[in-house]
C-alpha cells in the first residue's frame, strides 16, 4: 500500500462563524521515485468555525487520493484529532447514536460520516501539534491569503 501524508490547517481560529481560508499539503512517493510529490491546494470557506473548517479542510485533501493507502495526517485541531486519534470519540458517538457523553447531538455530524465513508480500507494515523517545514509553509501561505497579500489565484500558481 501507497503511504500519503496530509498537512492540514486553517486561518479560522474559535467556534465563532466566520470566513477564512483552508488548506492541505499531500505528500506521497511516486513509483520508482526517490524523493517526495507534494500538492498544496488552498480554499476559501465562509461562515464556518474552526472545526468545521478543519474537517472541510480534510475531507478536500481526502478528495485527491486516487487509491486506498497508509495515511498520516498532521493537524493543529485537537477536535479532529480526538475524533479519529486520541480519544477515538467518533467510534464513542457512533455507538451512542451520535450523541455526546453530556447526551447532545454531535456537531458536525454530517462531516465525521463523511470522514468516516473516505477512510473505509484505509490505514490512519493523526498527529497533533508536531511543527515541520510543510506546516510551517502552509501555514504562512493561508496567513499571506488572510492578509490579502496574494490572491487565491495567484498562491494556487505559485505551489503547483
Amino acid at each position: 500500500m501507497k503511504e500519503v501524508t496530509i498537512y492540514i490547517s486553517s486561518t479560522i481560529r474559535g467556534t465563532q462563524r466566520q470566513n477564512g481560508f483552508i488548506g492541505y499539503v499531500l505528500e506521497y512517493y511516486p513509483p520508482h521515485r526517490k524523493y517526495p510529490e507534494t500538492l498544496y491546494d488552498y480554499e476559501a470557506v465562509y461562515d464556518v468555525n474552526c472545526n468545521r473548517a478543519i474537517l472541510d479542510a480534510l475531507l478536500r485533501a481526502l478528495a485527491r487520493l486516487r487509491e486506498k493507502c497508509v495515511l498520516s495526517v498532521y493537524t493543529e485541531s485537537g477536535y479532529l484529532y480526538n475524533g479519529f486519534g486520541g480519544d477515538a470519540l467518533v467510534s464513542r458517538w457512533q455507538s451512542n447514536g451520535w450523541r455526546t457523553a453530556k447526551n447532545t447531538e454531535v456537531k458536525n455530524r454530517d462531516k465525521w460520516e463523511e470522514l468516516i465513508r473516505a477512510f473505509q480500507g484505509t490505514i490512519y494515523r493523526f498527529y497533533l501539534n508536531e511543527s515541520n517545514a510543510y506546516i510551517v509553509r502552509l501555514n504562512a501561505d493561508l496567513q499571506m491569503l488572510a492578509r490579502h497579500d496574494i490572491t487565491l489565484e495567484a498562491m494556487r500558481k505559485k505551489r503547483t
